[in-house]
């Protein structure tokens, strides 16, 4: 019994001692980053593109079942919806795999309309959609995918 105490308070010096030394390291709210700064480290590396877009308050560019889904949002574009940049922070990360399967579907659709010129058409085809944790974006501010590849690992940098 004596040994059995002996051990128990061993373990409970030893949890205490461990407790102190590594504490818990809390997460703020500054940890994840707005929508809007990760515009602008894309931007930064997509100029030409990020000139002929204009922030919108509202995001006309997903359905509104999608809309819901959403907690913060950047969505800025031209009067076509050809350059457009689309950033989301969602509740979960499932709600963004929802949101960038949205976006495919919208880039699809885009790439196979017959009103667009070749040269708008080149733009959507080098659009970037992806995710990653809670945030979808879509992405087309170049003519080359390169291009778009550039802003997308500015923005993943900041998350």
């Amino acid at each position: 019994m004596k040994k059995a105490i002996k051990v128990l308070a061993c373990l409970l010096v030893c949890i205490m001692a461990f407790s102190a030394v590594y504490e818990p390291v809390e997460v703020s709210a500054a940890s994840s980053p707005s929508c809007s700064t990760l515009y602008k480290a894309a931007k930064k590396q997509v100029s030409s593109g990020a000139k002929k877009v204009k922030k919108k308050s509202s995001c006309t560019f997903l359905t509104s079942s999608k809309r819901k889904l959403v907690k913060d949002f950047y969505y800025a574009t031209d009067s076509k919806q050809i350059y457009c940049v689309c950033i989301v922070k969602c509740a979960s990360s499932s709600d963004a795999k929802k949101i960038e399967k949205q976006f495919n579907t919208i880039k699809s659709s885009k790439t196979n309309d017959t009103y667009l010129t070749s040269s708008q058409k080149k733009v959507v085809k080098a659009a970037k959609v992806g995710r990653s944790g809670k945030y979808a974006w879509y992405i087309s501010l170049a003519t080359t995918s390169s291009a778009n590849n550039k802003a997308v690992k500015a923005m993943k940098k900041k998350l």
